[in-house]
């Protein structure tokens, strides 16, 4: 099979209408100028990977919104949730987009894990999804693997962000080693992009859609930086490459005295 290609879209943010903004952004037009700025590119037949909060409050008019737009353009697309969202309301209303949890195209796979804790914005998994993980990776043996989380299992350097962590990642990353082929770890939630190592498996995490968090931070902070998004090709020799692209004609700015969200 071909090099498989992906984009990366993540912390869209929609509201139950076309009008709902955060930090000053209206988020369905970033996000529609985000999905437009990838087809410029030549990539308007990716898979599109959602990788959470898709919702701004996990209402259903968000989700059915996202629906919408999504089948109208005819996208093929995978999602999972974040702190502000709700499966079992994605799972009412994105009809279109029903939950995959792993994504197999050739020798690759993508595992879909869901780091998002009820009431709280900080990632953790659950035994129930640790317990997955490790099946559906003793499954995929032999492939090449990537996996999708929202919450960063790694340290973003901004000190409100990094208590946000995955609070148990450990026991992600044993079984992670113990299979032997994931090739990086692709995540949301931190709204920049930021690439390290985790031990050695790459991490990569992706612009927001709609507003960007200033890096290094100490406390909540707005960045003066437009919506991103990521490309990823998956090659069949097991090589990925991958880059971070943001928006270059998107007129909207963000309010940077914002003081949470």
């Amino acid at each position: 099979m071909s090099t498989v290609h992906i984009t990366q879209i993540t912390d869209l943010h929609l509201g139950a209408d076309e009008q709902e903004t955060l930090g000053g952004v209206t988020t369905f037009d970033s996000f529609n100028a985000v999905l437009q700025a990838s087809e410029a590119q030549g990539r308007g037949d990716n898979l599109l990977l959602l990788t959470g909060d898709l919702a701004s409050d996990y209402q259903a008019g968000a989700y059915q919104l996202l629906n919408k737009t999504l089948s109208e353009k005819a996208r093929d697309a995978i999602w999972l949730p974040g702190n502000h969202d709700n499966v079992a309301s994605m799972e009412a209303n994105l009809p279109d987009f029903p939950r995959v949890l792993i994504y197999e195209a050739g020798n690759w796979a993508i595992l879909l894990l869901d780091s998002s804790k009820v009431g709280q914005p900080g990632g953790h998994f659950s035994g129930a999804e640790l317990a997955f993980a490790e099946q559906s990776l003793k499954q995929l043996a032999g492939k090449f693997v990537v996996i999708a989380v929202h919450h960063s299992p790694v340290l973003v350097n901004s000190t409100w962000l990094d208590q946000q962590q995955i609070d148990n990642h450990h026991r992600l990353y044993e079984l992670l080693v113990a299979h032997g082929q994931i090739k990086a770890v692709i995540t949301g939630h931190v709204h920049q992009h930021h690439d390290s190592l985790w031990g050695e498996i790459p991490v990569f995490s992706t612009p927001s859609s709609c507003v960007q968090f200033e890096q290094h931070s100490h406390d909540f902070g707005l960045a003066d930086k437009p919506p991103g998004y990521r490309w990823l090709d998956l090659h069949e020799d097991g090589s990925l490459d991958t880059g971070v692209e943001f928006l270059k004609d998107f007129a909207q700015q963000c309010d940077r005295s914002c003081a949470g969200y």
